[in-house]
């Protein structure tokens, strides 16, 4: 890609990169910040980068990656303890919303990555897939260790979403 390419891909993806991340990190401001400095990546890698849809599944996981780094970092607390209280389904009556953040903290970012693609995107396992550049089998994988995880620290059972073609 050239610097003209990059420009495109701003104009082209920006949108969808902010949406992205306000939908992870729930603040608008911090969302520009962060789109912002996903493009500045993108720019700086762009000889390496190709345009069209492997771009966009690039753009997504810096942005994930980037929104998550956020959270962990606690830049952003009070939003993401709201957000998780109110985004992932949960069996037991008013989760401590620390043990729920602890849940995701305490895994590997690539399973925070695909639990944030299933459980607050609402992509199917396919969709995760291609996104985070893994096999549909690595998914069911990620999901199973953060179920596993939420079970073992918090006695919950996080149902995960239906899947198209499931029973």
């Amino acid at each position: 890609m050239d610097e003209a390419e990059v420009a495109d891909a701003f104009k082209t993806y920006g949108g969808a990169v902010f949406r992205r991340c306000v939908r992870v990190l729930r603040d608008p401001d911090a969302s520009r910040d962060v789109t912002q400095e996903v493009f500045v990546r993108c720019f700086d890698r762009r000889r390496g980068l190709r345009s069209g849809r492997e771009l966009l599944g690039w753009l997504y996981r810096v942005a994930t990656n980037l929104c998550l780094n956020a959270l962990r970092d606690g830049r952003l607390r009070r939003d993401a303890d709201r957000r998780l209280a109110t985004a992932l389904p949960v069996a037991t009556e008013g989760p401590d919303v620390r043990l729920l953040r602890d849940v995701l903290r305490d895994l590997d970012e690539r399973t925070q990555a695909i639990v944030v693609y299933v459980y607050i995107d609402g992509m199917t396992h396919a969709e995760a897939a291609e996104v985070a550049q893994v096999s549909d089998r690595t998914v069911r994988n990620c999901l199973a260790r953060f179920q596993r995880t939420g079970r073992l620290r918090l006695g919950a059972d996080f149902a995960p979403p239906q899947q198209e073609g499931s029973k």
